[in-house]
């Protein structure tokens, strides 16, 4: 819980919204949006969780040693926003992409730009599918609190 707090109280802070040795940049929403002509990775739903929270703490995903924990170690570590349905408004991407909504998958993508300072996964990763799972799974979790 303390390091929720704190991690909360940092990102808050602006702190932790772009990776060390990363400008701030706009980031293109085509990076972030996922394209007509592409399939996300088929899996079976028990799997890909199991993926996803494993990867959830995996900081090869990151060139900054950083990973989704970073920021989000507990269910109690998303703004406010994170409670409504997707697709839903959120600050940082409108501020870096323009967008007005963003989907849980798409956030993934955003992450792995904004915070983590790497490229954004391939649509048909099973990495992709994997992050979205938790991140659909721990969006219930909240919502359901």
């Amino acid at each position: 819980m303390r390091r929720s707090i704190f991690a909360i109280s940092i990102a808050a802070a602006g702190f932790l919204s772009t990776a060390p040795g990363v400008r701030s940049q706009q980031i293109p929403p085509k990076d972030i949006t996922r394209p007509a002509d592409t399939k996300a990775f088929a899996g079976g739903a028990a799997s890909l969780l199991a993926t996803g929270t494993a990867r959830h703490g995996d900081t090869s995903l990151s060139p900054a040693g950083r990973s989704c924990n970073t920021c989000h170690l507990e269910e109690d570590s998303y703004n406010a926003t994170f409670k409504k349905p997707w697709p839903h408004f959120v600050d940082s991407v409108k501020a870096k992409t323009g967008l007005d909504r963003i989907t849980a998958e798409g956030m993934v993508q955003f992450c792995m730009i904004s915070a983590m300072g790497t490229r954004p996964l391939a649509w048909d990763s099973d990495v992709l599918a994997a992050l979205t799972a938790f991140v659909l799974e721990r969006h219930k979790k909240v919502v359901e609190k």
